[in-house]
């Protein structure tokens, strides 16, 4: 890590005191490109209203740039998370309850404190033996994700960065459970750094754990709930963006490749991908570049084979000449006939065969080519299979190896 990098990251150590001695850090949760996450015990948690009863929190600490891209009027998370807050109905999203500013080695700090959440459904996935978890933990992880976008998406916000790493475990149970797990690990130093003559340890991330196991049963999975967080690249509907890198490119939907259209369906369109990961345990757009194609165009032209779908005049206005001809077919590669989500999900012989064509059907929903055709996310908490995932339905379910 150069000196710069460091720098540019706020520098605590357990036990130091932040915003006047009002909270107390313990350890880093964890690590971002433009911010720091820690846990933090609240002296005034008393004070605070019925909505947060626990003490602890976590403090996302933004980086001196992302603080600089803050008060530049390009990043709107504080805006945002107080936009929520105030709504008092939004359920599935992170829950601001106070911010500051902390001075650093490095300059100002912007502190966002929220409610304490757990780990990422991602590191969770990446725990099964077949890096997928069995179907009805897979549905209740997307209901979560839907309630939390559809709650931004009332509120004109736009995620833009929709991941598996974005959503949280809910559900740390009491202080009692933080105070056990904080007794049980000690913070873990990596290394240490020395500015302006202090000291400073250089601490691994160390979230706090669930109780979780990627098998439970139906039955334990029905009362465990996700929060969708990092709002730091979001964006106003209907405004124009204050950036243009989005999502991570395997979940980029097609109007970010064509420019197009910036609207809430470009989210939609990272549930279908993070629908198909969870129930398979792979991508399902993994594009690579080739002697006579860009990326691009692969990504495209999977997009295209996939759906059974093409895109319209109008939908390829201001990027056609770059990849089709006139009559709306790619100029580099070609498309692989009889391919389907329907398909791709049966190869790989993990899903049960009666959950297959339900799947495909709510996740080609999401993959519409056309943003005027993709389901919203209110329409598809009510997709059939989504809503098919009682305990009862799956009581007798066995997940492949």
């Amino acid at each position: 890590m150069d000196s710069q990098t460091i720098l540019d990251q706020i520098l605590l150590r357990p036990g130091q005191l932040l915003k006047q001695g009002r909270y107390q850090v313990h350890r880093k949760l964890g690590t971002g490109l433009f911010s720091t996450t820690w846990l933090v015990s609240d002296a005034e948690a008393e004070f605070v209203e019925v909505s947060f009863p626990s003490k602890y929190c976590a403090v996302k600490v933004l980086s001196v740039e992302g603080t600089n891209v803050h008060k530049e009027g390009l990043s709107h998370e504080l805006e945002f998370l107080q936009q929520i807050a105030a709504d008092k109905k939004c359920e599935n999203l992170p829950q601001l309850r106070d911010h500051f500013e902390e001075y650093g080695p490095g300059g100002t700090h912007l502190c966002l404190v929220m409610e304490l959440l757990s780990t990422d459904v991602s590191s969770f996935r990446r725990s099964s033996p077949t890096k997928a978890l069995p179907v009805y933990t897979v549905k209740h992880i997307i209901i979560a994700a839907l309630r939390g976008l559809a709650n931004l998406h009332r509120l004109g916000i736009i995620h833009t960065d929709l991941k598996l790493d974005n959503i949280l475990f809910m559900g740390v149970p009491n202080d009692k459970y933080v105070e056990e797990q904080l007794a049980a690990e000690a913070p873990v130093i990596e290394g240490e750094v020395e500015v302006e003559g202090v000291t400073y340890p250089l601490l691994r991330a160390q979230p706090i754990p669930h109780t979780c196991q990627w098998d439970m049963s139906p039955y334990i999975s029905e009362v465990i709930d996700y929060v969708v967080t990092d709002l730091g690249q979001a964006q106003r509907a209907g405004e124009q963006p204050t950036t243009d890198e989005f999502s991570a490119y395997s979940l980029r939907a097609p109007e970010l490749l064509l420019y197009s259209d910036f609207s809430p369906k470009m989210d939609i369109w990272a549930i279908g991908c993070l629908t198909f990961e969870l129930l398979v345990g792979r991508w399902l757009f993994a594009p690579k570049e080739g002697e006579t194609w860009t990326l691009e165009d692969d990504h495209l032209a999977k997009m295209m084979e996939l759906t059974g779908e093409t895109f319209s005049s109008a939908y390829l206005a201001r990027r056609r000449a770059e990849f089709f001809d006139e009559n709306g077919k790619l100029l580099r590669g070609e498309l692989i006939p009889g391919q389907s989500i329907e398909n791709l999900i049966r190869i790989c012989k993990i899903v049960p065969e009666d959950d297959i064509p339900g799947a495909a059907s709510f996740i080609n929903a999401c993959l519409r080519l056309d943003t005027y055709d993709r389901s919203t996310a209110v329409e598809l908490q009510m997709d059939p299979w989504l809503i098919k995932c009682s305990c009862s339905h799956y009581q007798h379910y066995q997940h492949y190896q």
